[in-house]
């Protein structure tokens, strides 16, 4: 079905749980995963079946519905288990390195993810919309005047 501009829509692809690799600290950066997915790395982490089914489902919900990337602030889980998670996973989000809003309302970040690579976002509001630019990657080839990580 064509989306409002007549093109065909894109699929997002979701992230192949065999290709997530552990961080070099050992853990496993949580943010990104499905509810189901989410589980399966509790249940390979220790977890029984029906524990990681509930843990997943209260992590997924912390994560994508309140914001919160420490398990400590995650009250509906164990005091004693949230040490346990955090010994193991992450939910681990960019750092807002640099923030600018210019006088016609263009917002524009920096970010630096965990491995210490550098991209931007971009947003630039109209009257009736917004378009938000995301680098696709570091070093973008793209070479956007506005975009610190074009190459």
């Amino acid at each position: 079905m064509p989306g409002l501009l007549g093109a065909e829509p894109v699929p997002v692809p979701r992230v192949d749980r065999a290709k997530v690799t552990a961080r070099d600290d050992g853990k496993i950066d949580l943010l990104g995963l499905s509810r189901v997915q989410i589980g399966a790395f509790l249940s390979d982490a220790g977890l029984d079946a029906k524990a990681a089914k509930l843990r997943s489902k209260q992590i997924f919900h912390w994560i994508y519905h309140r914001g919160v990337t420490d398990f400590a602030d995650m009250t509906d889980i164990a005091k004693s288990m949230r040490p346990w998670l955090a010994a193991r996973f992450v939910i681990g989000r960019p750092q807002v390195v640099e923030a600018q809003v210019s006088e016609d309302g263009t917002r524009k970040w920096l970010l630096r993810s965990d491995d210490g690579q550098d991209y931007e976002m971009v947003f630039i509001p109209d009257a009736d919309r917004g378009t938000l630019c995301v680098s696709s990657q570091v070093g973008c080839t793209l070479n956007c005047r506005f975009c610190h990580t074009g190459t």
